[in-house]
């Protein structure tokens, strides 16, 4: 009689065992919980028109960090760059630094990068010379000549300027650069200037615009 009352309670016992050890086990039937996410490089400069690679590495509250670059949602603050679904960074307009974010669910983290373009040696704005008719418009475009690189297109980061401000107007921060002319302005010879600071030097290129 109690060695047949022995076995379903030694069943029960190994059993509240094993639930026991598999509560006790953080993580046994729990996934592993994301605490933050660290992206880096951060503070590294890419140049306009090149890409840089970032990495975001999540910490979670049992084991080691874990590579999730490919896992996280990747955003950039603003204009200046874009961010692939991998985490690679190109630069699209200098100079800026845009902070750059990966996220998965509620939990994020970001790096700064720095929008640079350096090796400027001139700056080209096209076209060179252009007809208006009074109340028309026409587009311009400005690339900078870099030294050991194509031609980088600079025309929504410089600045743009005519010599009548009364009867024309030219749009900064756009590509292309919109110049328009008011009615009633034939005969006039309008001068724009286009010019891009980098460092401590400012590139300058001019154009003529005669109004019809």
């Amino acid at each position: 009689m109690l060695t047949g009352r022995k076995l379903p309670l030694t069943l029960a016992f190994a059993v509240l065992v094993l639930l026991a050890f598999g509560v006790s086990c953080k993580g046994f039937f729990v996934d592993p919980v994301l605490t933050s996410i660290a992206v880096g490089p951060t503070g590294q400069n890419v140049q306009q028109g090149k890409t840089l690679q970032l990495s975001a590495q999540g910490t979670y509250d049992t084991g080691p960090p874990k590579d999730i670059t490919g896992k996280v949602r990747w955003s950039a603050s603003d204009a200046t760059a874009t961010v692939s679904a991998g985490g690679l960074v190109t630069g699209v307009q200098a100079p800026g630094s845009p902070t750059i974010t990966a996220s998965l669910g509620t939990i994020t983290g970001s790096a700064t990068v720095n929008v640079v373009l350096t090796g400027v040696t001139a700056i080209t704005i096209n076209p060179k010379t252009a007809t208006v008719a009074q109340g028309g418009s026409q587009n311009f475009t400005c690339k900078a000549t870099v030294t050991g690189s194509q031609p980088v297109d600079i025309t929504a980061s410089a600045s743009w300027s005519t010599s009548d401000t009364t009867h024309t107007h030219i749009t900064n921060g756009a590509n292309p650069a919109v110049f328009t002319v008011d009615n009633g302005t034939g005969g006039l010879s309008v001068t724009v200037t286009v010019s891009y600071t980098v460092g401590t030097t400012t590139f300058k290129d001019t154009a003529v615009v005669t109004v019809i």
